[in-house]
């Protein structure tokens, strides 16, 4: 019993060791939102509290957003690469399905892609930059977040005399009522942009397949491509700005009944 005491207690030792090597050689994830709020708000309803939850939610939904978008933009820049090489080799082997114009097309199209890779890039640094300074330089702004997939946060009410009677004080509050509205109108569009992305991927997948077949055309695969980066990261977007919408609905909620 004693041995079998003494061998847990070693391995957990070295569990810790390991653990504290890999943190010393490398950055901490930023933690949860949710941790992020517990540790940081102030355990009050003041103004200022609703204020830097509100902010703290905007920076991580953010930078959970532009994390996605540049994901995906990186994926659809590989595939430019990739079907330029081909379709350069095609045209020096004299086929006729290929012309000039094909790969400029393709060209052009990968440096837009990546014309909205630099972009991204400097407004993801900026976004942690500012999640960073509102909770005082508690993290490394290197860090990444624990948590970096943005998907929808709950929200279950369709209308609003349901969601105001948390509070009979709500019901005749009209900036609240417009508000909600708001959050509404992003649901709606952020369902819609859910359904867009399935189609737009299953087409990406097939013209890309055909591409690397043969048997597809350099057009086609343009504008597969361009159709993708635009309804996937519209669809990311459409879940920043629900996130976002919500946080402020609850936001202006906790002020007003304080």
């Amino acid at each position: 019993m004693q041995r079998l005491q003494v061998c847990i207690t070693m391995a957990l030792m070295v569990f810790l060791m390991i653990g504290s090597v890999c943190y010393a050689g490398g950055i901490e994830p930023i933690p949860s939102l949710n941790n992020i709020l517990r540790s940081s708000i102030p355990d009050n309803n003041s103004s200022a509290a609703q204020e830097m939850e509100y902010s703290i939610k905007k920076f991580y939904y953010q930078i959970q957003y532009q994390d996605q978008k540049l994901k995906i933009l990186n994926e659809v820049k590989g595939h430019f690469e990739k079907s330029i090489s081909k379709a350069e080799e095609k045209y020096d082997e004299g086929e006729e399905d290929i012309d000039q114009s094909d790969i400029t097309k393709l060209k052009l199209g990968l440096a837009g892609t990546l014309n909205d890779i630099f972009g991204i890039e400097a407004d993801l640094e900026i976004s942690r930059l500012s999640l960073f300074e509102v909770l005082k330089d508690k993290y490394d702004p290197e860090a990444e977040l624990s948590e970096p997939g943005i998907s929808p946060v709950e929200f279950n009410f369709e209308d609003y005399k349901h969601w105001s009677e948390q509070g009979s004080e709500l019901s005749g509050n009209v900036s609240l009522k417009k508000a909600f509205l708001k959050v509404i109108e992003a649901k709606k569009k952020m369902q819609l942009a859910r359904k867009n992305r399935k189609i737009t991927r299953a087409l990406l997948v097939s013209e890309v397949a055909n591409y690397d077949f043969g048997i597809g055309d350099p057009t086609d695969l343009f504008q597969a491509l361009i159709i993708y980066t635009r309804v996937l990261s519209g669809y990311y977007d459409s879940v920043y700005k629900f996130n976002l919408s919500v946080a402020g609905l609850n936001r202006d909620k906790h002020i007003w009944m304080h």
